[in-house]
């Protein structure tokens, strides 16, 4: 879930309300964790007691921005995570925040656009989530130039939502804490860096330096990597332990 950091509070309570509904029926949120509806969605998720990813512009060190960090603890806290592809030590930057976009739209399964400008870089991760085949669905309705660019992607071919319910159904969302659905993934069937870093893991929890160290994968990389087997339900993170594999064909707790 993507939009503008300058959205008002019609918009950050949308936010707010698609983040819950997405988590009460059992989905992860991902979004950039910046000001404004990143927030607001990441927020709302916690708040239904969900899971929700934050993509960074920098390097985990470096947290940005510095007034959300508390955010950035109560998700770590919950289960959620941190993940970037910027080394440590690296500051997130103007050019930086664009780049990440795409990862924000490659974890995903659908992209929700709440309030976008003529020039938000919203606009870039529904442009990226188009190109890699997902849905993606932008809040209908909303006037002047917050909703400028959600009238551009609906010009595009993007689906319009007008009530949180209508968006839920839309993305296939139930009310028994299903998700979304999707289809089983063969281990067998991962390749490159995936393929490693499941071959490091087992049935006994191993923290993200252990992991690292047994696959040869950089500490970044690695995070990355395991927030995305994780979702595929290859892997589960146990709080306080670390990461294990789940045996092939279970996808529940």
């Amino acid at each position: 879930m993507v939009g503008s950091r300058t959205a008002g509070p019609a918009g950050l309570d949308e936010a707010q309300r698609v983040g819950a509904a997405v988590a009460r029926a059992g989905a992860w949120v991902v979004s950039g964790g910046a000001v404004g509806v990143d927030a607001a969605a990441h927020a709302g998720c916690l708040e239904a007691g969900g899971r929700t990813v934050v993509v960074l512009g920098g390097g985990l060190d470096h947290l940005y921005p510095a007034e959300n960090r508390e955010l950035f603890a109560r998700i770590v806290e919950s289960g959620g995570g941190l993940v970037s592809e910027m080394d440590d030590g690296r500051r997130a930057a103007t050019w930086s925040f664009p780049k990440r976009n795409r990862i924000v739209a490659a974890l995903g399964e659908a992209t929700v656009v709440v309030r976008a400008g003529a020039g938000s870089g919203a606009l870039l991760t529904a442009g990226q989530a188009a190109r890699l085949g997902q849905a993606v669905w932008v809040a209908g309705g909303v006037a002047g130039d917050e909703g400028e660019g959600l009238r551009a992607l609906v010009a595009g071919g993007a689906s319009v939502f007008r009530t949180v319910e209508e968006l839920a159904s839309g993305l296939g969302l139930d009310d028994e804490g299903d998700g979304i659905a999707i289809e089983a993934i063969d281990p067998r069937n991962l390749g490159g860096e995936a393929a490693t870093l499941l071959g490091a893991l087992d049935r006994e929890p191993r923290g993200a330096d252990e992991v690292a160290r047994r696959a040869g994968v950089g500490p970044a990389a690695v995070l990355a990597g395991l927030m995305e087997l994780e979702l595929l339900g290859l892997v589960e993170r146990r709080p306080g332990r670390g990461f294990a594999r789940r045996e092939f064909g279970s996808r529940g707790e």
